[in-house]
């Protein structure tokens, strides 16, 4: 893909890269020099990122362990003791 780098050193980065990668206004990226290629990378709170799988909103999995339906109704079982 092809943008233009305007008077001010400005590039704007398509809207479908940044819904897939859920950039919204105000987002850090860092740059990185890769060899002659600039890298963009988007700067990562903790928190999860929001993907899209199969036309739905998906909070990305994290590092943790896996809850299944079975820790959720353990855990809501035992609420409601």
């Amino acid at each position: 893909m092809v943008v233009s780098i305007d008077r001010a050193g400005r590039i704007v980065i398509p809207k479908d890269i940044r819904e897939r990668l859920s950039l919204e206004a105000d987002a850090e990226v860092e740059i990185e020099i890769d060899g002659d290629a600039i890298r963009l990378v988007p700067v990562r709170t903790a928190g999860r990122r929001i993907v899209d799988k199969d036309g739905l909103p998906v909070i990305e999995r994290g590092d943790g362990p896996m809850i299944t339906d079975a820790d959720v109704q353990r855990w809501r079982d035992a609420d409601r003791r």
